[in-house]
């Protein structure tokens, strides 16, 4: 009767930890984090909210937009505000975040944009994006980013 009561006190050890392991997984919590402050951007780009995105980025941000040019964080913010294009969807697909340990991440996926120039005419781009994001004092911030446009969507200049 001991034996079968120990065992059944492993079994249910081992139950409750692999349903832990499956409810919460540790990287959930960063994960979400990050995804939730790409798609936050993303929607800011829409709203031309340089604000928005200035408090997510690192001063020490360092980046190349869809133009190849390098960027720091003044140099996005001006980029955010001088943009004359109405913006009817912004969206994000496929992204994926990738760990590398409690305080670094990276988030790899598309951009879609559609919308009017300040030619007045209809434009639909897709861009590919990374972003590395680094946990300091507590707070996530994107410290680089790269984009570019996909093939097939006119390049914005």
């Amino acid at each position: 009767m001991k034996s079968l009561s120990s065992l059944f006190i492993i079994a249910i050890i081992a139950t409750t930890a692999v349903a832990q392991e499956k409810t919460s997984p540790a990287n959930a919590g960063p994960e979400a984090t990050i995804r939730a402050m790409e798609e936050r951007w993303e929607a800011s780009i829409q709203k031309h909210d340089a604000k928005t995105i200035g408090d997510m980025i690192a001063p020490d941000f360092a980046g190349v937009g869809q133009s190849n040019k390098f960027m720091d964080k003044s140099g996005l913010l001006e980029q955010t505000k001088k943009d004359t294009d109405t913006y009817t969807s912004t969206s994000l697909k496929n992204t994926k975040v990738r760990l590398y340990g409690p305080n670094a991440g990276v988030a790899i996926g598309d951009a879609v944009e559609s919308g009017t120039g300040k030619d007045g005419k209809a434009f639909h781009r897709t861009f590919r994006y990374t972003d590395t994001w680094v946990k300091r004092n507590g707070q996530w911030q994107c410290v680089a980013e790269q984009v570019v446009q996909t093939a097939g969507t006119p390049v914005k200049q």
